[in-house]
């Protein structure tokens, strides 16, 4: 954000002029870095008709500012800083090159880092006030890093895993959209005939005086349901889906639906296969940065989404932490033997960083087969259902006209 100011240096002379801060506080605060002590200060823009494009541009970047920063954003942040430190440039240096180069709130955040560290802060003591947004994990692999002195392949360490982690996701959404969509329609096609087509046989039947056939009679009472229940039904779904949201925001609610979705075909063992991947692709990363196999883990168990294995992983660093090998720490009921089996390995040959990557280029590939199962699978019984339901209302159709 773009603020002008009028101020005062220690010598008593007269400045104004305009600076870029997140906002008012960091403005003053980096003034004072300046030697500036500021007697007015307000938002570019906010008086008259000066810079009125550099206004709308900071209107513009406000309003942003509200929207979540982007996966793409941050991979492309971390990426840049590391190609600009290879460059020999310093980081306020790359940070100010960024603020040119980045849009929304990305960039307000660029440029309070750069305040911060402007300010006598570290990289990593900048970042912590964004944790949030650039995760855990991130903020620990950069902290160590700062501290060996390998901060530029940390950023493209971190560039990679979350770069990972988006395709895995993306993967995840696009393999359960198919289905769910299919339900949907399914539903959609089948309440469409029973709410407008049969009322209109029913009304052809009404006038005729003859009986209809068993099979019509069922689907008329189905559509009389449907008719003059729909707002109960629909009531019924919310409260339903309600009660589910409710139960998944209590830790003991979310941990007993978590176990149930690991138990259902192919759904179970993609969310299992997606958590491997993390802790495979998580380990082998962290333990590049010198981090610690027990902090290591305790970093992964928190950003996995499924709770039991979540627990597991967490379980695993608290055996660690109490003397037990890797190895023994990892058999947990939801850690699958292949990873099991492998930390045993990478533990006895001192080769734990490239067993973990092997492991998650394995999950990745899995993850895809998966995928492929799933996708397999749903086709035939989308057809199955749509057609079931379709035939269903014309074997009645063409029933009720045989007899008439």
């Amino acid at each position: 954000m773009r603020f002008h100011y009028q101020g005062l240096t220690e010598a008593g002379e007269n400045k104004k002029g305009s600076i870029d801060a997140f906002d008012q506080d960091a403005a003053v605060t980096k003034l004072q870095s300046k030697g500036i002590y500021a007697t007015e200060i307000k938002v570019a823009g906010s008086g008259g008709n000066t810079g009125q494009g550099e206004s709308l541009a900071d209107i513009r970047d406000q309003l942003i500012s509200y929207l979540p920063v982007k996966n793409a954003q941050k991979i492309f942040f971390f990426r840049q800083l590391a190609l600009m430190f290879r460059s020999g440039l310093s980081v306020t240096e790359a940070l100010t090159i960024l603020t040119t180069i980045q849009r929304g709130r990305i960039r307000l955040i660029i440029i309070n880092l750069n305040d911060e560290i402007s300010a006598g802060k570290s990289f990593s003591q900048a970042m912590e006030k964004y944790e949030s947004i650039f995760t855990p994990l991130a903020l620990h692999m950069l902290r160590s890093a700062e501290a060996s002195g390998e901060l530029e392949p940390a950023l493209l360490r971190v560039a990679d895993f979350m770069e990972r982690k988006a395709e895995i996701k993306t993967q995840l959404i696009s393999t359960m959209t198919y289905p769910v969509v299919v339900l949907l329609m399914a539903i959609g096609v089948f309440f469409y005939l029973m709410a407008t087509v049969i009322p209109k046989f029913a009304s052809y039947f009404e006038k005729t005086g003859k009986t209809p056939p068993a099979q019509m009679v069922q689907m008329m009472n189905i559509s009389d349901f449907l008719i003059f229940n729909w707002p109960y039904m629909v009531v019924a779904v919310i409260v339903i889906i309600g009660s589910i949201i409710y139960t998944y925001s209590r830790p003991e609610g979310r941990m007993l639906i978590d176990r149930f979705l690991l138990k259902v075909p192919l759904v179970g063992k993609m969310i299992s296969a997606n958590a491997m991947s993390q802790i495979t692709w998580g380990l082998s990363t962290l333990l590049q940065s010198g981090i610690s196999v027990v902090h290591s883990l305790q970093i992964i168990g928190a950003l996995i989404n499924c709770k039991p294995i979540a627990k597991d992983v967490i379980s695993a660093s608290e055996d660690i932490l109490r003397g037990a090998d890797m190895g023994k720490s990892f058999r947990k009921t939801y850690i699958e033997d292949l990873i099991q089996q492998m930390t045993l390995v990478g533990e006895r040959t001192g080769s734990m960083v490239s067993i973990m990557h092997d492991a998650g280029e394995f999950y990745e590939q899995r993850i895809k087969s998966i995928s492929k199962s799933i996708a397999t699978a749903t086709e035939p019984a989308a057809i199955l259902l749509i057609g079931g339901l379709v035939g269903y209302v014309y074997y009645g159709f063409f029933t009720t006209i045989a007899s008439a």
